[in-house]
């Protein structure tokens, strides 16, 4: 019951935020023009709450939270409303009557809007300061990339492509760019063994072209270093009956050393119904402690080994893994206008793989994977939620730019012919165009839906 109602507070929040901003864009640029804007809605449907403003707009909250819009007077859409009919009407700015210029700032305030969100998250985040994990390898997972590469436990990942990083959320953007690309990605590193540099490569062939069902770190085949810390001892397992306690920091399981959750679950897992040795630290204290590992049956009536406990990751004992990171107010705003710019290059990089089918469409989430994104950064805390904002506002500005009619793009699309042709376009041609570009909009739509729908079954 909690995790649905952190859900469903985590959405609103976000919708709220992301797409009234959008609208505010949209909103203040026709005010700024004189433009009369008859009505300012978040969401579809049937309106919930309703407001006046002493200009006559109508301010509307509706039961379908999947976008919203600002209908101005003169201006005609199939996903708004009807215009009201008022005797004052008649001597107010109407949409049609501005310039084509003034139209395209009104049509591109809403996707600006929210690369300025996104601005201002990113440069509150870097003023507050973060904590990152360095990219310290925790475990290398067999027949991986990262074992063609060389890398070892231990190992901390200096550059990518020649682009030094100094976090695993750095490493992760890089290796999102080579998403569904061939050739070699050139990886340079330190070994914990020598504390020598060197250097690797890893050959990929239309890589993660198909959906994709894990972090793209762990695609690469390596797990973030950690400490394994008990977290929860199950009554009746075998870590009760040895007398592990909550809070132990498993170390090494018989003679191996543990720095990676699934590098800890992998191990126990191909040693069911045996007895062995675990270093743990307790407190300050090191010791072994003897164990007999369990079993289960996996789905295909394979023993694998359990020991009864809950884990986590624990950074107590190895605070160097650790990177703070805090700007000052000039260098914050610098930073965060890159790291929009950068995101922006990203996703148009992502969406044109799409286009030629180097990157499935089966990787486009609807409203259900945004909603389980949300709840998730929301648990990890304010600023891992106010960055997911920051990434959700970038997708949706950019998705509106998408030159389909009744989107922002496709506006500026119709504007931009409008002048060419240097006359304004038929009513006849818009209506068409409207339902082409409303048709194409329902269809990705449904499409994203039925995709967060597979993940689920």
């Amino acid at each position: 019951m909690l995790n649905f109602f952190i859900t469903l507070i985590s959405i609103i929040t976000l919708i709220i935020i992301v797409i009234g901003v959008h609208e505010l864009g949209h909103f203040l640029a026709a005010r700024k023009f004189g433009v009369h804007v008859i009505r300012f809605k978040i969401g579809f449907g049937k309106t919930l709450l309703s407001k006046f403003d002493e200009k006559g707009t109508e301010y509307s909250l509706g039961i379908l939270p999947l976008g919203g819009y600002v209908q101005m007077l003169g201006e005609e859409n199939p996903l708004q409303g009807t215009e009201r009919e008022e005797d004052s009407q008649s001597k107010q700015v109407s949409y049609p009557e501005v310039s084509l210029g003034a139209r395209a700032v009104i049509t591109a305030a809403g996707p600006i809007a929210n690369f300025l969100l996104a601005i201002f998250i990113f440069f509150l985040v870097f003023l507050v300061g973060t904590k990152e994990l360095a990219p310290v390898v925790g475990y290398v997972h067999q027949a991986s990339l990262a074992e063609q590469v060389g890398l070892e436990v231990g190992d901390r990942i200096l550059s990518v492509d020649k682009e030094e990083i100094t976090s695993l959320s750095e490493l992760n953007d890089l290796l999102v760019s080579r998403i569904g690309e061939s050739g070699t990605i050139h990886i340079k590193f330190l070994k914990e063994k020598t504390g020598k540099e060197k250097a690797g490569s890893a050959y990929i062939q239309d890589w993660l072209n198909s959906e994709l069902d894990q972090s793209i770190i762990r695609s690469f085949g390596i797990e973030r270093f950690s400490t394994v810390e008990v977290s929860e001892v199950i009554p009746g397992g075998s870590a009760e009956k040895s007398g592990l306690l909550k809070g132990d920091k498993i170390l090494e399981v018989g003679k191996t050393s543990v720095h990676s959750l699934t590098h800890f679950v992998d191990v126990i897992s191909q040693m069911p119904e045996t007895s062995t040795l675990f270093l743990i630290k307790r407190d300050q204290n090191n010791f072994v402690h003897p164990i007999t590992i369990g079993f289960d049956l996996n789905d295909l009536g394979v023993k694998r080994g359990l020991i009864g406990v809950g884990i986590k990751e624990n950074y107590d004992e190895i605070p160097e893994i650790i990177v703070f990171s805090k700007k000052g107010p000039f260098e914050a705003i610098y930073l965060a206008t890159e790291k929009t710019y950068k995101t922006i290059i990203l996703l148009l990089d992502f969406i044109g793989k799409m286009i030629t089918g180097s990157v499935s469409s089966e990787n486009i989430g609807g409203p259900i994977e945004i909603g389980k994104i949300a709840a998730l950064s929301a648990k990890a805390g304010l600023l891992p939620f106010i960055s997911m904002i920051a990434l959700i506002s970038i997708n949706l500005g950019l998705i509106n730019l998408l030159p389909i009619p009744i989107l922002d793009g496709g506006q500026l699309v119709l504007i931009a012919i409008e002048k060419i042709k240097g006359s304004p376009l038929s009513q006849v041609f818009i209506e068409y165009t409207y339902r082409i570009g409303l048709l194409l909009v329902i269809s990705l739509m449904l499409f994203a839906v039925f995709n967060d729908i597979s993940r689920m079954v």
